[in-house]
Order: structure tokens, then C-alpha cells, then sequence
């Protein structure tokens, strides 16, 4: 694809302004405040349902904070800086492409194993956990995988054993501690039927006197002595075992008090997170437990020893003694010093994928005391949150004027905010821009713009803005949910819009409602360049749908022409698509567009004619690579004033990130130190790649597929690499190389025939 030959259209006025293809740089230094108070972390992208560790990820000493959120298995990391306390911590973009960040899936915890001082990867794999080393030297970040699905010895009731992999489900979260104080890790989990936790030793340090090997035996079949209800999170202090293995490490067994409803029977384990945490400083390890249906977190206090543990009193309702834990659903405790003051605080946040709290989620309880006497007292339920723009499950934005001041502002959709209820609610936040022509600055605003989240449309709205009765301001449909749209007319006598609903349901020319899917996402654009806007709409499904307008310019008349748009349509194997187009012409004339989509990637299509029922090229799954996270929205305007379009991306964590198109100071551009070349390309499945130069040892070529999923991996042994893709599924795929200090540009080879 020749890049240097495009340009990126605004939406917003009937003719196609032409700007030159942006070479993109993420910007975080772009100003937003709220309520007067600025928003440091603003396009650090949002948090849904993060799982949080810390790692020196610059190698300056300074440990920094790593967000995994299951959301959409991103990894969001903010650095330390001098100073102490969790206002020090800063948006970092330059860790985005170390791998195997973009690998890891379903739950990942960063953790010291081999006691080095740096934090290697524990993350879900297969029924079981990979762990990769840190091998950072330097001031390079880099691992290796060091296992593919920990193994361990299953031991039995009868006292036989099997070597099998340590099992943990991709739903709950394990602890990773070390329980019996003798210097390395081990493991705390749910076992996969019933309701115990099953004690895994580490055995390191008894078999090599080191903490640098992870050799896990089952030592304990029902540590703690409880057991948790199969039917709600309710606990049994001394539950008999009956299915205990022989000389645990527990001491005698316990006489059984009360009875356990369900106890040890056929259903599955559903879900739950285990957080060992030492409460009260008595140098055992007692527990924060979580249930996948339930708000609360549950202690368990140790009054055993380190190998004899015996839960002897429990806390339903964690902590009692301030703030209880109230956090719909599947909460998760993370024990880390946030504030770098010396001690171990209190993070909690739902380790759900959807339908909980996301945009008041991670609960900081201070550590006031000491790790010998801890003292926990709430501080927020928003941490780093309420320093980002956040607007709940996912983010949508749409460029918009709102006062006609020539200074482009941001009007941001979503999916919905969280509600106790269990209902999400919708609502779009308006980010004035209240900069300059080439300095933009946002003020939010509002949440609720023009209070839409009363008006009985519901949630999914997506706005669209153009001049639909000729009186020279911009009306305004709105998408929803259920696939219809609603016309809001701009009545004000001012410069500043104000929206009167005129139409809901709108129709056809013919009276009939239009219906148009799910989720859709209209945008308004003169198609045809007739001087009147047509609509070209998204949906769930991940097509295009085209409207054109056969009114006149002060009474639009709508008719559908086609709901494949050039046949594009951003649907994979993995999911829906949920197509948000933004349209671009090149400086020949050759109309293209970009369509952003459920994989997170931006979708490039071009069409020599614009023919709307003819089918167009795609150039491009992942436009500049740019990949924020999935169910991504794009706004394209030029924001800094230098004639080329910058980008404002929203992605389903619910947060924004922003790309100028001019490099300021202090913006990173990304290096690239390496380059391959690919033959054939297409292929049917056998793939030769020359490499340009010699790399360093350690280096490896990977093959993604479009939603970023690493499909193979071959280590570097020459300049010449023969890669067989037969099998593989039909479409694009990204092969680069990536090692020690160096990174290739993607290339992109077509696979066509290889699955036959």
C-alpha cells in the first residue's frame, strides 16, 4: 500500500476536505479538565476489570503499575515517577509492543518466582497457567516463556500421584504467594470440582535450596479447613474433607462442625478469586475471597501456623471496621504498595467481563499501618479512574461543534454506565474544546449531553451531526440499541446547539420505520455528491448499510440503497464486527474509508468507482497498526492545525486515547530496527521472508492474525526463513520479527487456499 498518497475526510460539511494521510503519534500531553481539575491520566484509555501488579518496566528502580483488563485482555500500564503516592504515575505508551504483552488472555499476574527483583508473567493457558521469565538487562523490558502450562504432582486420596498441569480456570483468579514462608512461590485454588482450596508447594527450595524453579506437589487437598457453599459464598469453619490426601500439611484432621449444603458434589466450581493476604501480622497467611455472584469480599482468618493453617473466624462483610467491600461482581483483592510509602495497600476491583461496575472500580484502601500491623482505610472507589476520561463500557467518539466557535469538540457515546439496578444507563459526554487552532485543549462539560440519558431511547446511543434543513446549523440523529434512529433538530437562537426531538423512529420515504440491526452507528456523508448528505450506518453485524437521501436540502427523504456497502464488513471467526465507519478520498480522487471494529483494529478499504454495490478492495485489517483495544469508535479531524487529520480513539474499556498527526516535543516515534521481506504474497500457505539484516540472538518471527492472536512463532536461525501457513484459515496475517532491542515493521501476506 502506497502510504504517502491518502487523506482523511471530516464527516461534518458536504464536500470531502483533503488532508494528507496521518502519520500518527499518541499524544497524552493534550490537556482535559474537569470541574477545574486536570485530568493527568485522560487518554490513558479507561478501566473496566483490571487485574493490577507491579513491574519495573522502565528499569529505573521505580516499580510501575500494569493493568491486565479482561475486558478486552489489554494491558494498560502507567510509569512511577520520583516523588511517592499515586498521583506520581504517568501515562506510558512505550511498552505497548513488548512481548508477550499482547499474548496474554483471560487473567494475568505479574510476579517475582525465581526472587531476582523482577516480576515475571503468570497468565491463563489451557486449563492452566504459562509463566514467562523476566530476562531484562539493561534498560531493555523483554521475557521469554519458560513454560507452556505449569505442571504439578496431583496427589490422590490413596496416596498415589500424577504429574499432570496444575489446573486453574480461565474465570478465577489464583493466589500466588509464598504460603509456607520458606522463600518461593506457591500456589492457593479452588479445585475444579467443589468448594476447597487446594494447597500447591513449591518444592524449589527443598529440592535445589533455591527459589529459582517452580516444582509444585498438592500438598493439601482442603487448606484452611472450610469449605465455601457450592450454592452461595456462605463459609464452614472445620468442614471434614472427605477426599483429603494422606499427610497433608495440615496437622490432624479436624472434627466436622455443621453441616455444608452441596458440599463436594458434582456441579463445577463456578468462579472465584483467592487473594492470600497476612490481615493481622501474625506471619500466617489468611485469605480474601471472592465469589463470581456476589459484591462482598469474605476474610478468612489463619489462627493455624505456616504448616498447620486453620481458618478460625471469618468477616462476611470485609472490612467491618470501615467501608465494606460493595462491588457488583466477582470482586478481587490485589495486596501492592501503590503509594510507595513502604507498606502493602488494598486494591479491589470486579474481575468480571461485563455486567459490573465499570467506571467506579478500583477501591484503594490505604495501608495506614504497617505489614506487621496492617491498617486499611478507604480513600476512593475510583482510583486512576477519575483521572482518565472514562465513560463506562465502551467509548464512541464523534467530532461536533457544539458552540460554533471553529474549535472542534468531542461529543463521546458509550454502551452504558453501570447501575446497581443491573440496568446499564446511557449517556454521551460532551469534551469541549476550549484550546487552540493548533494547541487543543477539553473541559468536560457534561456526562449527560442534552440529558439524553433520560430520553427513553436506552443505551448504545450514537450521535450524528449534519445540516439536515438547511437553516446552517448541525441537527442531529441519534443510533440506538435496537437498530433505529431518532431526529433531533437544532432550535437554538444562539451559537451554542440546542436539540428539540422531531422524529423518533424515523422512516422511510415509503413511512416505514427504519430498522437496521443492532448497536448501529450512523454518519452522515454526501455519498454521491449531490449536495445532500446521505447516511452511511454500521451494526453489530459488522456491514455497512447505505441510505440515500432523495429529499431536498431541508427535508431529507431516505431510501435504502444496499446493507452491504461495497461489500465491506469487519466481521471475523472471533465475533460480531460492529462496523463505525469514517470515510477518506486519496489526492487522485480514489475514494477509501476506514471502518473501526470489534477485532480493535481500523479496517481500510478503497473503491476505484464508489460504487455501492460493487465490492471494494481491502487494503488493510489494522490501519498503522493502531490497536487500542476492541469494539473500537474513531473521530477524525484535524485538531493541531497542520492540514492532516489527527485521531481520538475509543475503545470497550470505556476510555479514549489521542494520535496527532504532528510530532510535538517529548512524543515518541516508534523505532524500527529491523526489516523482512515476504514471497509469495499472496500464498496459499508456504511463506519465504529474507531478513535485510542479521538480528540478535533471540529473536523470533510471528505470525498474528487480525484480531492481534499470536498464531506461530518461529525462533530466528538465519536470514532466511520458510514458514508453512497451510491449515491456517483464509485472510490477512501479520508477519514480523521481534527480539532483544529490535522490532520489524508488520507485514502483511495474504493466505488464500491454505485451509484446502
Amino acid at each position: 500500500m502506497n502510504r504517502s498518497g491518502l487523506v482523511l475526510a471530516t464527516l461534518l460539511l458536504s464536500p470531502l476536505a483533503m488532508l494528507a494521510q496521518p502519520d500518527l503519534h499518541f499524544d497524552k500531553n493534550i490537556a482535559v479538565t474537569r470541574q477545574g481539575n486536570d485530568l493527568d491520566l485522560a487518554w490513558a484509555g479507561g478501566l473496566n476489570y483490571p487485574q493490577i501488579s507491579r513491574i519495573d518496566l522502565d528499569l529505573d528502580g521505580l516499580k510501575d503499575m500494569v493493568f491486565f483488563d479482561r475486558t478486552d485482555n489489554r494491558l494498560i500500564t502507567l510509569l512511577n515517577t520520583p516523588g511517592g503516592g499515586t498521583g506520581t504515575y504517568t501515562i506510558t505508551r512505550d511498552f505497548d509492543e513488548v512481548w508477550p504483552f499482547r499474548e496474554l488472555h483471560d487473567w494475568a499476574l505479574f510476579r517475582d518466582y525465581d526472587c531476582d527483583g523482577k516480576e515475571d508473567i503468570f497468565t491463563y493457558s489451557q486449563a492452566g497457567f504459562s509463566v514467562y521469565r523476566n530476562t531484562s538487562e539493561g534498560n531493555t523490558l523483554s521475557f521469554e516463556l519458560l513454560k507452556f502450562r505449569v505442571n504439578c504432582e496431583y496427589v490422590f486420596t490413596d496416596g498415589s500421584s500424577q504429574i499432570v498441569n496444575l489446573f486453574i480456570s480461565s474465570e478465577d483468579l489464583p493466589g500466588l504467594a509464598d504460603v509456607d514462608g520458606d522463600g518461593d512461590l506457591d500456589v492457593l485454588t479452588f479445585a475444579q470440582l467443589g468448594s476447597y482450596v487446594q494447597y500447591y508447594k513449591n518444592q524449589s527450595m527443598e529440592e535445589y535450596g533455591t527459589c529459582d524453579s517452580l516444582d509444585f506437589v498438592m500438598r493439601n487437598a482442603c487448606w484452611g479447613r472450610f469449605a465455601e457453599s457450592a450454592a452461595t459464598n456462605a463459609i464452614t469453619l472445620n468442614a471434614a474433607c472427605p477426599f483429603q490426601i494422606p499427610n497433608p500439611e495440615m496437622g490432624t484432621e479436624p472434627t466436622h462442625e455443621g453441616t455444608l449444603e452441596g458440599t463436594q458434589d458434582a456441579r463445577a466450581h463456578t468462579g472465584s478469586t483467592v487473594t492470600p493476604i497476612d490481615l493481622n501480622g501474625d506471619g500466617v497467611m489468611d485469605l480474601l475471597l471472592g465469589d463470581i455472584s456476589y459484591a462482598n469480599l469474605v476474610a478468612l482468618y489463619n489462627g493455624g501456623t505456616v504448616d498447620d493453617s486453620h481458618m478460625t473466624s471469618f468477616e462476611a462483610d470485609f472490612p467491618t471496621d470501615d467501608v465494606p467491600i460493595d462491588l457488583p461482581v466477582f470482586p478481587v483483592g490485589f495486596h501492592l504498595d501503590v503509594d510507595d510509602d513502604g507498606d502493602h495497600d488494598l486494591l479491589v476491583c470486579p474481575n468480571s467481563r461485563s455486567l459490573a461496575q465499570n467506571y467506579k472500580g478500583v477501591w484503594y484502601f490505604q495501608n495506614t499501618g504497617s505489614d506487621s500491623a496492617p491498617n486499611f482505610e478507604f480513600q476512593q472507589e475510583d482510583l486512576f479512574q477519575s483521572r482518565m476520561i472514562e465513560v463506562g463500557q465502551g467509548a464512541y467518539p464523534v467530532a461536533f461543534d457544539h458552540n460554533r466557535d471553529g474549535l472542534m469538540d468531542l461529543v463521546v457515546a458509550n454502551d452504558g454506565y453501570f447501575d446497581p439496578s443491573g440496568d446499564y444507563i446511557g449517556k454521551l459526554m460532551l469534551l469541549a474544546n476550549v484550546g487552540t487552532p493548533t494547541e487543543p485543549a477539553f473541559e468536560v462539560v457534561t456526562d449527560d449531553y442534552m440529558n439524553l440519558s433520560t430520553s427513553g431511547i436506552g443505551t448504545s446511543m450514537y450521535p450524528a451531526f449534519a445540516d439536515l434543513d438547511g437553516d446552517g446549523d448541525q441537527d442531529m440523529y441519534i443510533g440506538d440499541l435496537e437498530g433505529r434512529m431518532h431526529s433531533y433538530t437544532n432550535i437554538a437562537t444562539g451559537s451554542v446547539a440546542e436539540f428539540q426531538l422531531t422524529q423518533p423512529n424515523v422512516a422511510y420515504g415509503s413511512g416505514t420505520v427504519i430498522d437496521l440491526g443492532r448497536q448501529i452507528t450512523p454518519h452522515f456523508v454526501d455519498f454521491d455528491e449531490d449536495g445532500l448528505m446521505d447516511l452511511v450506518v454500521g451494526e453489530q453485524n459488522g456491514n455497512l448499510n447505505y441510505l440515500h437521501n432523495d429529499g431536498t436540502a431541508a427535508s431529507p427523504s431516505w431510501t435504502i440503497v444496499t446493507d452491504s456497502l461495497g461489500f465491506a464488513r469487519t466481521t471475523t471467526e472471533f465475533g460480531s464486527g460492529f462496523s463505525v465507519p469514517v470515510f477518506f478520498s486519496s489526492e487522485d480522487g480514489t475514494r477509501q474509508f476506514l471502518v473501526a471494529s470489534e477485532t480493535g483494529t481500523l479496517w481500510h478499504y478503497s473503491s476505484p468507482d464508489w460504487n455501492p454495490t460493487s465490492a471494494w478492495t481491502l487494503e488493510d485489517e489494522s490501519y498503522l497498526d493502531l490497536r487500542e483495544g476492541t469494539r473500537t469508535g474513531l473521530a477524525a479531524h484535524d485538531f493541531t492545525g497542520d492540514g492532516i487529520a489527527d485521531f481520538v480513539i475509543g475503545n470497550f474499556r470505556g476510555g479514549l486515547s489521542f494520535w496527532r498527526s504532528d510530532a510535538p516535543s517529548g512524543v515518541r516515534e516508534e523505532a524500527y530496527d529491523a526489516t523482512l521481506f515476504t514471497y509469495p504474497n499472496p500464498s496459499t500457505g508456504r511463506v519465504e521472508i529474507d531478513l535485510g539484516t542479521e538480528v540478535p540472538p533471540g529473536s523470533r518471527i510471528t505470525v498474528r492474525n487480525t484480531l492481534g492472536q499470536l498464531i506461530l512463532e518461529r525462533a530466528v536461525t538465519s536470514t532466511h526463513i520458510i514458514l508453512e501457513l497451510g491449515g491456517h484459515a483464509d485472510g490477512i496475517y501479520s508477519i514480523r520479527c521481534e527480539g532483544p532491542g529490535i522490532r520489524s515493521r508488520p507485514v502483511r501476506v495474504m493466505l488464500s487456499g491454505g485451509s484446502r
